[in-house]
């Protein structure tokens, strides 16, 4: 068997206690890559950050056996994680795939994010010589207005298959969405099937959903929302066309909450030759999990909720505004952004019910 060194990358993200479902979500490595319509799908470049540091020393391969088209794609995707991850928060550590290493990264990792549990262990069965990659991300974007849960009623969540639910679902409308003016804004909105807005965070970050026509990759998504994000709707206060949530508008997001674990090993394994290297690199670990959730406060990473304002039940007057509906009843798609980013830090495809929470 040939010799070869071994690469150890490990990217671990922690947001909230994990869901509970039948099917659970599945994750990308790039988000160009096709998605599974009918399931709930996450993505983010942390991973890509991890891999980029984990071949920074190696420069760039000269062969790739077999051809891996997905190494392709994570070897020449085009960003800036200065700008693109949170201000803070987030971590890389590359070095020796040994004890001491994972140890020195699992002690500052503690430091990042108050919790005493090592997110990382340690490697087993490398060979000497090895390298790994270790990547942790903590966030807590709370939105800069806090919206309101629904006691009363449910939304009926649609599921790619075409199953429904009722779901706990958070949101505004009426009188009350006046007062999101400024916070809430509107990304693209044409009267039909699909939409996509922005809820402000507290700092320079943003949770933005957006509702397709029909099923499209990630990068796609993003690459329209990049447009979007930079232009800004043409009309006036209270029309169609406003680009900001107004009086009558009505907004409503089913509550999230999803866990996913995913292995990448098996779709990375291709041997990797790289110049002044004497043998073959290849990729023997390569782990990503995933916590998120996303409430009324913004996507936390523990919340208790205790809301006693339930907003839908409060008739709206009658101001002359073209009233819009924003109701995320089907598969859709959502990102937590950075302000002047090209790429969010992170994105999911909701695409069953697997991270939604059922009304009772």
């Amino acid at each position: 068997m040939t010799a070869r060194h071994a690469l150890r990358l490990l990217v671990f993200l922690g947001s909230s206690l994990a869901a509970s479902g039948a099917q659970p979500p599945l994750a990308l490595a790039h988000p160009g890559e096709e998605l599974a319509g009918n399931r709930t799908v996450v993505w983010t470049p942390l991973f890509q950050a991890a891999w980029d540091e984990l071949h920074r020393g190696l420069g760039v391969s000269v062969k790739v056996d077999p051809p891996n088209s997905l190494m392709d794609k994570m070897d020449g995707f085009a960003w800036e994680a200065a700008t693109v991850m949170p201000a803070s928060g987030w971590k890389v550590w590359a070095g020796p795939a040994s004890a001491e290493f994972t140890a020195k990264a699992n002690a500052e990792a503690a430091k990042l994010t108050g919790q005493a549990d090592p997110p990382f262990s340690a490697p087993a069965g490398n060979q000497p010589g090895g390298l790994v990659a270790l990547a942790l991300l903590k966030r807590n974007l709370l939105f800069a207005k806090v919206l309101h849960l629904s006691l009363a009623e449910p939304l009926d969540f649609q599921s790619a298959d075409g199953a429904k639910l009722p779901v706990r679902f958070f949101g505004v409308r009426g009188a009350l969405s006046g007062k999101q003016r400024g916070f809430i804004r509107i990304l693209a909105y044409d009267g039909g099937p699909s939409f996509a807005l922005q809820i402000a965070g507290q700092e320079d970050e943003a949770v933005v959903l957006y509702l397709p026509k029909a099923e499209e990759t990630m990068a796609d998504a993003c690459g329209k929302l990049r447009e979007w994000r930079a232009a800004r709707l043409p009309g006036d206060f209270g029309s169609a066309q406003d680009p900001w949530m107004h009086e009558q508008d009505d907004l409503r997001v089913p509550k999230l909450k999803l866990q996913s674990k995913k292995d990448f090993q098996p779709q990375l394994a291709s041997l990797r030759y790289f110049p002044a290297q004497a043998v073959p690199w290849q990729l023997g670990k390569a782990e990503q999990r995933v916590d998120f959730e996303l409430t009324e406060k913004g996507a936390q990473l523990r919340v208790v909720v205790e809301h006693n304002l339930d907003p839908f039940g409060e008739p709206p007057p009658p101001p002359p505004m073209v009233p819009r509906k924003f109701v995320f009843d089907r598969p859709f798609f959502v990102f937590l952004w950075r302000d002047k980013a090209d790429w969010p830090y992170f994105g999911a495809w909701i695409g069953d019910d697997s991270a939604l929470e059922k009304f009772r």
